[in-house]
């Protein structure tokens, strides 16, 4: 029994009748269906068989039970946490808040008086917020929020909606500090009761009371000469009442608010009054009660929402007036009170490992203890269950979402099934609330589907998506194969089933248990997304050395600056949102509160985890996360890290072309990474392909950036070929190359292989391949192959900066590209707008014949170690021996690759059309001063291959 005697606490008098007592409302209680604890909690039975209680004292019937031999690891586990958890709190002297120890915050909680419920729960709101609070209870200017929530003797307090008395009796079970030498009797109750083989005393330290301001708080743990029995937890249960009522008048603290009501619970615990299975009961008994109350219409409109306004008016006014935002929201963000500034418990036992700094760490804080560390005890991976009327729970959080649309939240954030007590709860034990109230929730455009959830965020919100996002567009032929909310199309069953099939195939290729190899541990590198990290490489082992050196010291500042405009150049969160597919490793038929239709594909891939993603380090100093979990509900089309992968190599290759087929090829990888992590699919990784590429692209149609990217390039080359001057390597750029073989045999370099890249990457040719491999993935095509190609006219901004294309009209700089672009027809190609086919590794490496005159092409080459650009012999340059004007404006051709014939996966157009034109390339194909195609007089060296 808790034992609080009276003091002079000044808060303390008020409540007992002073201004907050005379301003409580004579309301009418509501007598809402109340919810039968006892039933909820059922699943106690299996491992406790009590004795009926007749007569509830201890020489009676209180405390005798059996426990059941399944019960005997749950209790024991049960038995053992307690004792871990007080055992701890009794011997830490750490002032956990920097004001108490976590032994004073247990003693002082054990009072549930309305005074001490105020201090306690003004803690969860910040330092500002919860003085706000404070003096708008005491001082009357909140009647209605401390009648439901504060004052006990209130007909609409929350907190005595329902007892445990009657759910205590019938469960019957004996506290966990029982011993002979206090008691008189042990937890066997002088062997009235069989613990089957458990420990009848644990070894509980009694915490001493101790007095504050004049008040003396603590347990005397009497409960065995007045019977109250352990499960489930009264205290708990009233705790959590108030933190759902507060919650819901203050959902901008919901999580936070929702932690400090774990933490109440928790000290029952740390008292060792109380098993953590109590204090589960307990929380269960609350939100059922809560959820049944929020349900009643009449205590919604009379009571609930009344003091919701009431709460959020006064406490916006507070904020307005300190000049701390208009709103809630504003005041809170400004605060800190959802970050660092608001509820802090640097507490740690053996179930919350980590102390609560900020809204992450309260929302780990209160999903550890939902389950206590628990093995499951019925079935895991059931589908969701959200019982009738929680959603309720979410009403001022989201007062704008549908019935359906809030018990869809509750089902994305709910824990897994299967843990104690969960069996007989109706999914009131799966609830995860702290995290509910984080929710961001994306609709779709009409506003009748949820297409994304996304949990810990700082402020909820509900917004909706828009398809006029020009990446979204880009990539609407996904929607052939898999609709938001709904599922997979039947067009899409095959597509998607090679697209699974891969996504297990390369994950399984890389995988070794320890997670240790080469190719994983490239992968985890790359989801630092740190573009140096990343790109160096594909410059070789010489100049990518220069590159990071210079890069990490901060010795190119432009470049940096550059690379970090091209990453906003594109961005994938209207896409995402738009599309909404799972990820490989989830239930992918229960996802984000829908049940999707996977079409015969199946639920879930069997993905090799990599052990580093599930302990993730940034690189950047913040913590240690699990990727996976933090990835789980977050769509997985298309690829974010690929598309960041691809503004910083489309943007590093954009002003170093000389290797640029190394610095594309080593993007690619970075994106079929994400497919090596196991969380992302190749149609995700062509997405974020096609996103980065038109990004960059696109931002160099401003001459501001165009500007920008020329003043990295400078900067970059000057620093590049000083270092190579220094060691030797030769006196410009491009010979340091050839030097050095950054651009063949000792550059880039990849020894992984999978289904889709069969050969390591060991020069140009291989890498060249490993690019085009990548940029279909050998999925079948869906539309008509061999189409007339089609250049995005901002492409042609990618090649600016190829020495010998500077010869080029932009016309034939699209022409190289179309000459060099990937096949038609494959997934996503048909809204992409050409950049589907853009095949820039190729590109960079093109020689290019023009005809005598220069006005048109007649050859392109990819393949080559330099970029070059030749004229044909003239008929009177044949008819002199080929003496004159050779070459390019009197300059001789560039030196081709060893494999100067190499054709790239274009076929010949027989009419002589290679490029779309235009702004709006849906339009009409407009013809460019095209390749002349004469009889058999003209060769082109460019074919399209099926990749």
């Amino acid at each position: 029994m808790h034992k609080v005697m009276a003091g002079a606490a000044a808060l303390a008098m008020l409540l007992s009748g002073g201004a907050v007592a005379q301003a409580a409302q004579a309301s009418t209680a509501y007598p809402a269906n109340k919810p039968n604890i006892t039933e909820l909690l059922g699943e106690f039975n299996n491992w406790w068989t009590p004795k009926k209680v007749v007569d509830n004292t201890a020489q009676g019937d209180a405390f005798r039970g059996s426990v059941t031999d399944a019960g005997r690891s749950v209790l024991a586990y049960s038995d053992d946490t307690v004792v871990a958890i007080n055992n701890h709190a009794a011997k830490d002297t750490t002032k956990v808040d920097g004001t108490d120890t976590q032994a004073h915050r247990a003693a002082f909680d054990a009072s549930d008086s309305p005074a001490n419920a105020i201090t306690s729960y003004s803690t969860a709101l910040g330092d500002t917020i919860g003085k706000y609070l404070r003096e708008g209870l005491s001082n009357g200017s909140l009647p209605k929020t401390n009648a439901l929530v504060f004052d006990a003797s209130s007909p609409v307090a929350t907190s005595g909606f329902v007892g445990t008395g009657s759910a205590k009796k019938d469960f019957n079970y004996p506290r966990p500090y029982f011993t002979k030498a206090d008691q008189g009797v042990d937890r066997t109750i002088g062997g009235d009761t069989n613990l089957n083989g458990l420990k009848p005393e644990l070894g509980i330290i009694h915490i001493p009371m101790f007095t504050q301001d004049g008040q003396e708080f603590g347990e005397d743990y009497t409960d065995y000469e007045e019977p109250s029995q352990a499960f489930p937890s009264g205290h708990t249960t009233k705790a959590y009442n108030r933190g759902i009522a507060l919650s819901t008048l203050l959902p901008e603290l919901g999580p936070e608010i929702m932690a400090r009501a774990s933490e109440a619970g928790n000290n029952r615990v740390v008292l060792g009054v109380h098993y953590p299975m109590d204090v589960m009961g307990g929380r269960i008994a609350a939100t059922a009660s809560s959820s049944a109350l929020w349900s009643d219409s009449g205590f919604r409109t009379n009571e609930l929402l009344p003091a919701h306004d009431e709460l959020e008016n006064y406490i916006a006014a507070r904020c307005k007036a300190d000049g701390n935002g208009s709103t809630v929201g504003e005041c809170v963000t400004k605060l800190g009170a959802n970050a660092d500034k608001g509820y802090v418990n640097t507490f740690t036992d053996v179930v919350s490992t980590k102390p609560v700094t900020d809204r992450a760490s309260a929302i780990d804080a209160y999903t550890s203890r939902m389950t206590y560390g628990f093995a499951q005890t019925s079935a895991a991976g059931q589908a969701p269950k959200v019982p009738a009327g929680a959603e309720d729970l979410l009403l001022t959080a989201f007062p704008d979402l549908s019935v359906a649309q809030r018990r869809q939240i509750l089902e994305a954030s709910e824990i897994d099934s299967g843990y104690p007590l969960d069996a007989s709860s109706q999914g009131y034990q799966r609830l995860n609330l702290a995290k509910a109230y984080s929710a961001n929730v994306t609709l779709s455009a009409d506003g009748s589907t949820i297409v994304a959830i996304s949990f810990g965020n700082a402020q909820s919100k509900v917004t909706k998506v828009s398809d006029s996002d020009a990446v979204t567009n880009l990539l609407k032929d996904f929607n052939r194969y898999f609709v938001a909310g709904v599922g997979v199309t039947d067009e899409g069953k095959a597509v998607l089933s090679h697209d699974d099939q891969l996504t297990e195939s390369i994950n399984h290729a890389a995988f070794r248990a320890d997670g240790k190899t080469v190719q994983d541990q490239r992968a985890l590198s790359d989801a630092q997304m740190n573009s140096t990290n990343t790109l160096y490489d594909a410059l070789g082992p010489v100049l990518g050395a220069y590159f990071k050196q210079a890069a990490d010291s901060g010795k190119l500042p432009k470049t940096e600056q550059y690379l970090k405009d091209m990453n906003k150049s594109a961005s994938t969160g209207s896409a995402k949102a738009w599309y909404q597919h799972p990820r490989p490793y989830v239930d992918r038929v229960n996802y984000v509160g829908t049940t999707l239709n996977m079409n015969g594909t199946a639920q879930t891939l069997n993905i090799q985890k990599v052990p580093g993603y599930e302990s993730f380090d940034w690189g950047n100093g913040s913590p240690i996360d699990n990727e996976y979990d933090n990835l789980y509900n977050s769509g997985s089309f298309p690829s974010g890290h690929t598309t960041f992968a691809f503004t910083q190599g489309t943007g590093l290759a954009s002003i170093l072309p000389e290797l640029g087929p190394q610095i594309m090829t080593r993007v690619s990888e970075a994106g079929n990474n994400r497919i090596v992590l196991g969380v992302h699919y190749p149609l995700d990784i062509l997405g974020g392909h096609i996103a980065g590429q038109y990004g960059v692209a696109n931002a160099l149609n401003d001459d501001t950036t165009r500007k920008e990217s020329a003043d990295a390039r400078a900067e970059l080359v000057g620093y590049l070929t000083a270092q190579c001057k220094a060691d030797g390597h030769g006196n410009t750029l491009q010979t340091c190359i050839d030097a050095t073989g950054a651009n063949d045999a000792k550059g880039y370099a990849n020894a992984f292989t999978d289904e889709v890249s069969t050969k390591p990457v060991t020069d140009l040719q291989s890498a060249l391949a490993a690019y085009q491999a990548r940029m279909s993935y050998g999925f079948a095509t869906t539309g008509t192959a061999g189409q007339t190609p089609v250049v995005p006219d901002a492409a042609v901004n990618l090649l600016s900066n190829v020495s010998a294309f500077s010869v080029l009209s932009a016309d034939q700089k699209k022409q190289v590209l179309a000459a060099t672009e990937g096949d038609s027809g494959y997934p996503l190609d048909a809204t992409s707008e050409g950049w589907a086919r853009v095949n820039l590794a190729a590109a960079y490496s093109a020689k290019v014949t023009l005809s005598a005159d220069g006005k048109n092409i007649t050859k392109v080459e990819p393949g080559q170690t330099v970029a070059s650009v030749v004229r044909e012999k003239s008929a009177e340059q044949i008819d002199n021996g080929g003496n004159g004007n050779a070459g390019t404006n009197n300059q001789q051709p560039t030196k081709p690759g060893k494999n100067g014939t190499g054709a790239s996966n274009n076929k010949p157009q027989a009419n002589g059309v290679l490029a779309a034109t235009g702004a709006d390339i849906s339009a009409a194909i407009v013809a460019v001063a095209a390749l002349a195609l004469i009889g058999s007089a003209v060769t082109v060296v460019a074919r399209k291959r099926r990749h």
